[in-house]
């Protein structure tokens, strides 16, 4: 099958894809517990590619830096990509090398239990990161990343462009002597509330905002799920709505098209909070569908919704 080409890219995406299972249920089990699946397939996921993706159905040329096998799920992750217009110049197919899976269980109420199986994700070795592929990037999205690999990228990165760093539950609790040489290159801080829990021992997600944005020069966005997003910018805490859902099927890769609206507007020059609703509108689209990456929007979609909101 003949796919169109990738747009140019304006934004890199430095992470893991992933094969997902996902398993619907009435309910979650208990421990020791049995419940009945109602359906069982396998979706394109993890929060790299989905991101990447999620950024290429906004209208925007995207690039994927990562890792995958040469099996079944490599595959299928691999035409995921180049159907929706991913970059996967700098993507590495791994001979005899089983690609990263998980399994999800999602009840209906679009609540989920994730079981991570690892395999060939990311890159591993700073020296693996080739320069020639962030030429020109105005945005690098950072991931799943081991540190040195991730700082390797950011070096590259030519003047000007600026990066996102979403630390997601894998790294959130590795510490300050690894987060601190990351926060120093970030311009952007993603992070859920439980992520912002670890790496502050904060409850309370405004004090926890405002420790991370002692750690950084830098914007701090700390989602809430339906309650929204926080954003502080430069000492200034303000309160990004969610966007009311009718019905909520599957809240896996709700953060990451979130991520991406907020990559998206930043290429298009919006201001946080404006680049913060567009990431919040993509979540609302995303969250009606199954699949981590099922229901990502357009642009003309995300607008549309947005314009629907007083």
């Amino acid at each position: 099958m003949r796919y169109p080409p990738a747009l140019p890219p304006e934004a890199a995406v430095l992470g893991a894809a992933a094969l997902d299972w996902v398993a619907q249920v009435n309910k979650l089990p208990q421990p020791d517990g049995i419940v009945s699946a109602n359906g069982y397939a396998p979706f394109p996921g993890g929060t790299g590619g989905n991101v990447a993706e999620a950024i290429a159905r906004l209208g925007h040329g995207v690039r994927f830096m990562g890792v995958l096998g040469d099996d079944e799920g490599g595959k299928i992750l691999l035409r995921a990509f180049k159907k929706a217009g991913v970059d996967t110049r700098s993507t590495r197919l791994v001979k005899g090398e089983r690609s990263a899976s998980t399994f999800i269980a999602v009840n209906r109420h679009g609540e989920r239990m994730i079981f991570s199986l690892g395999g060939a994700a990311i890159y591993t070795e700073a020296a693996e990161i080739d320069p020639a592929w962030l030429k020109g990037m105005k945005v690098l999205f950072i991931a799943d990343a081991l540190q040195p690999v991730a700082l390797a990228a950011c070096q590259a990165l030519e003047q000007g462009g600026r990066v996102v760093f979403n630390p997601g539950g894998w790294s959130a609790g590795s510490g300050p002597e690894y987060l601190g040489p990351l926060f120093d290159e970030t311009d952007l801080l993603i992070v859920s509330r439980t992520e912002a829990r670890t790496m502050t021992c904060e409850p309370d997600p405004e004090k926890a905002v405002a420790v991370l944005a002692r750690r950084l020069d830098g914007v701090v966005m700390l989602t809430l799920g339906k309650e929204g997003v926080l954003l502080l910018e430069h000492g200034k805490l303000q309160h990004i709505p969610a966007f009311p859902v009718s019905e909520v099927v599957d809240t896996t890769g709700a953060g990451d098209a979130f991520s991406a609206g907020v990559v998206v507007g930043m290429l298009e020059g919006l201001s946080w909070a404006e680049a913060a609703c567009l990431g919040c509108a993509a979540a609302a689209r995303k969250i009606a569908h199954l699949g981590a990456r099922g229901g990502l929007p357009d642009r003309q979609s995300v607008r549309d919704l947005i314009e629907e909101m007083p």
